[in-house]
């Protein structure tokens, strides 16, 4: 077995510079999420923690999709069938779209990218869940 032909099978359509692209997309997203949730800070609406980590799972998300028709597509349509039932559900609509993104990307042959940036997600996910103290 040629395990070097393997890595790069798993690469997907992407270089490995690529993957440290994605990851300074993820964190931009991140942040500039949290930044404007602080300064719009709607009544009632998500907080800025909540919107840091949508703005990252949708980076995340298309990242993995940013040169393929198809795979935008399929995209579209499991959000289409993901989305939060309420307000109250953003938790586990987040949950569900990066494991909905790491699906994408296992599937598209692109699982060493989903590995390298599952960790930040994770971690911009536990916090923006955590509970707040008063």
């Amino acid at each position: 077995m040629d395990l070097k032909a393997t890595l790069a099978d798993q690469l997907g359509h992407f270089t490995p510079q690529d993957i440290v692209t994605a990851l300074i997309c993820v964190l931009a997203a991140a942040f500039f999420g949290f930044l404007f949730g602080l300064i719009a800070k709607p009544a009632g609406g998500p907080d800025a923690r909540s919107t840091a980590a949508l703005s990252a799972a949708v980076a995340f998300a298309v990242s993995l999709v940013r040169a393929s028709v198809p795979l935008a597509i399929g995209l579209v349509a499991v959000a289409l069938l993901i989305r939060p039932s309420g307000s109250s559900d953003m938790r586990g609509f987040l949950h569900r779209l990066v494991a909905v993104a790491i699906g994408l990307g296992c599937g598209s042959s692109a699982s060493i990218v989903v590995a390298a940036l599952l960790v930040p997600m994770g971690l911009l996910l536990r916090w923006a869940s955590a509970e707040r103290k008063a």
